[in-house]
């Protein structure tokens, strides 16, 4: 990700997420049942609603009733609460265990599909206050990703898309201040639990969960920077850097096949995004489709001339299929961005060596010694076999 991209992103979150109306908050307990799962894996369920506990438990002013304890009131009063449980039934355990609010809910199989539902029930009053959908057009790979967004629906739900005011160690502001602070000072890691606060009080603002996502790449954590990216492609469909972070942490997880319909709908949205047409590139060069990637290489250099690991990956690609001067070419193109960069210079000794200019080669190798000394001993040895 871009420093001006981040920059941007990080500012328009905050001129948005100040312009948003707050509305106090109160604090309220939750009781979740565990899911059932219809027509699939059994511990499916389980596994929904604990991800729906562990992420209302962890937003300000919700109070989530322990498993355990919901089980005892159960036991005690001679609840049934197996099976497909009615509201007057989660009304009366909610009464019982002293949650607000009781959330039933069910994991069901339709084909491909997986549907997770639920529901919100008043305990006082018995009604369904709400009903919830989320669906995973891949089968189980995307069941964090449905849990994680039917969690984010619920917290709209109680505390609406706006950030409330709340106590000075527990307000919007409060957490705004800290991440960027640590932000500004480069300490990603400890400004992200902050930006993770943010979301939860905003729970389906998609700008805020692409920073999330950006911070989580950063810092190396490609799966949870995968879930928050595809998270905020859900609330905003048509934010084009959030698709092309879905594609690269697809690509960076090793699967380039998932990793190609994010980047297409990146590239359908802002053509002309450099990092999406060299990610294409290599993805196509993964698997071996030697054209085609080259094409996207040469694409992204036309968007952007100064893209270095664009001339990187083209020269390379050359170099593979012993196209030796047109590596040169386009190496010695990129050393006009970037002449101190140990790759370009390494390659493109390599090159000189493929079409017998010893002497190319040399000059390369002593011009490494002050930029990459491992790489200078490497191109030495080569141009002295």
């Amino acid at each position: 990700m871009k420093e001006a991209l981040r920059r941007i992103s990080i500012l328009s979150a905050v001129l948005f997420l100040f312009l948003l109306p707050g509305a106090e908050g109160a604090s309220l307990s939750v009781a979740v049942q565990p899911f059932l799962s219809q027509g699939t894996e059994f511990h499916l369920g389980p596994a929904v609603s604990d991800i729906v506990s562990t992420s209302l438990a962890g937003a300000r002013d919700i109070t989530v009733v322990e498993r355990m304890r919901l089980a005892e009131v159960a036991r005690q009063h001679r609840l049934s609460m197996s099976g497909v449980v009615d509201t007057a039934t989660a009304a009366t355990a909610g009464k019982l265990s002293g949650a607000r609010y009781f959330i039933l809910g069910a994991v069901s199989r339709f084909g491909a599909l997986l549907v997770v539902t639920a529901r919100l029930v008043d305990v006082e009053s018995g009604r369904v206050l709400g009903s919830f959908e989320q669906t995973s057009r891949q089968g189980e790979d995307e069941i964090v990703l449905v849990s994680r967004n039917l969690s984010a629906e619920l917290l709209a739900f109680f505390s609406g898309d706006a950030p409330a005011p709340g106590d000075p160690l527990k307000d919007y502001r409060y957490y705004l201040y800290e991440a960027l602070g640590y932000y500004n000072l480069g300490e990603y890691r400890k400004s992200l639990p902050f930006w993770e606060k943010m979301t939860q009080l905003s729970p389906r603002n998609g700008l805020l969960r692409f920073i999330a996502a950006g911070i989580y790449f950063q810092a190396g954590r490609h799966s949870d920077a995968l879930i928050a990216a595809q998270q905020a492609v859900t609330w905003d469909p048509s934010f084009a850097e959030a698709h092309l972070l879905v594609g690269k942490a697809y690509f960076l997880l090793g699967d380039n096949h998932k990793a190609t319909p994010p980047l297409d709908r990146a590239l359908e949205l802002n053509p002309r995004l450099t990092e999406a047409l060299f990610l294409k590139g290599s993805a196509f060069k993964n698997r071996k489709r030697t054209e085609e990637a080259a094409d996207f290489f040469v694409e992204a250099i036309q968007t952007d001339e100064t893209y270095v690991p664009a001339y990187l990956a083209l020269g390379q690609l050359l170099l593979e299929n012993g196209a030796a001067e047109e590596a040169a070419g386009v190496l010695l193109s990129g050393m006009k961005h970037q002449p101190g960069n140990g790759n370009l210079r390494f390659l493109l000794g390599t090159a000189h060596l493929m079409r017998g200019n010893l002497q190319g080669a040399k000059e390369q190798a002593a011009a490494l010694k002050s930029i990459d000394t491992a790489l200078a001993k490497k191109l030495e040895q080569l141009c002295s076999q």
